[in-house]
């Protein structure tokens, strides 16, 4: 009987200190690069606490719709994470913040979190992060419906309406003429579009900025948004297995699909933190996507 009162007694001391610590987010929804602070709460805490934080990005799982399927994500880290220990009510209060941003749409999972101490561990499950293209907020009212009254100024609108083509056929005319003297702009083609895209990144150079992750997130987007539109595809959010199955369906050679594979895992590596590519082989990533775009584009017509 004795083992089982112990039992009785280590899960209730759980569930006591299991009750110290909170988290939280200033917002459960926000929009895609927007900043939002997750709070790490532990009450009762001793005067210092080894608190084991993420730096630079904290991976996560992220739920793109209503399934339970998953997907890896990370949430980038806004400077540096910090923490405070405080009185309040008599009681020693520690908290921790992270402030961080999404550049991903979906339903993000943070990791547990878990406070360690010498003599025990606490653990708490953040709640679930919203991050969308534009919040929306549903009024619960409906909208009142202005009642108009016709007076004798909408009568005379009735009677005299044709009065009104006069000034609208003369700002026909005016613009049929400024429309003809207007140079002619000639819309550019994915294949343009894409170059001049990979152009701007080659100019930024966040490599030798620093900024090495952020090279190779806007690097995947521009790789991932060519192979969407040309091939008619939603690609965006696929793990590259998924992206290299999809395009095996269109039937690209293998030796195609193979570089495709590649450049899309040179981003994981960096995306996950598993390695960093030098300068080299940076710009030599961005050698290979030319020559893939100038390969895939299909030809274009040139009208005389």
């Amino acid at each position: 009987m004795k083992w089982l009162l112990y039992i009785a007694v280590l899960m209730v001391s759980g569930q006591l200190f299991g009750q110290q610590l909170r988290t939280w987010w200033s917002t459960n929804n926000c929009e895609i690069g927007e900043q939002v602070v997750l709070t790490i709460q532990l009450k009762k805490a001793p005067k210092k606490v080894n608190f084991k934080s993420y730096t630079g990005e904290v991976p996560c799982e992220i739920k793109n719709d209503s399934s339970t399927l998953t997907t890896d994500g990370t949430l980038e880290i806004i400077g540096n994470f910090r923490d405070t220990t405080y009185q309040r009510n008599g009681q020693q209060i520690w908290e921790g913040r992270y402030t961080v941003t999404a550049w991903d749409t979906g339903v993000y999972i943070f990791p547990v979190v878990q406070v360690v101490l010498p003599d025990s561990v606490y653990t708490a499950k953040p709640p679930l992060l919203s991050v969308g293209f534009l919040k929306k907020k549903i009024g619960d009212e409906l909208d009142e419906v202005p009642v108009i009254i016709e007076t004798d100024y909408w009568r005379w609108l009735k009677d005299y309406w044709w009065i009104g083509l006069f000034p609208i056929a003369l700002i026909v005319v005016l613009w049929i003429r400024k429309r003809n003297n207007k140079p002619v702009i000639r819309v550019l083609s994915l294949k343009d579009r894409t170059l001049l895209g990979l152009d701007a990144l080659r100019k930024e150079a966040y490599w030798k900025k620093g900024e090495i992750n952020r090279h190779y997130i806007e690097f995947s987007f521009l790789l991932r948004s060519f192979l969407s539109a040309r091939y008619g595809l939603n690609i965006m959010e696929r793990t590259t297995f998924e992206t290299v199955a999809l395009l095996r369906a269109k039937e690209i050679p293998e030796p195609t699909l193979e570089r495709i594979r590649l450049l899309l895992q040179e981003s994981d590596i960096v995306k996950f933190a598993l390695g960093i590519p030098d300068e080299e082989s940076t710009e030599l990533g961005m050698n290979y996507l030319e020559q893939l775009i100038l390969e895939l584009s299909p030809l274009e017509l040139i009208n005389e």
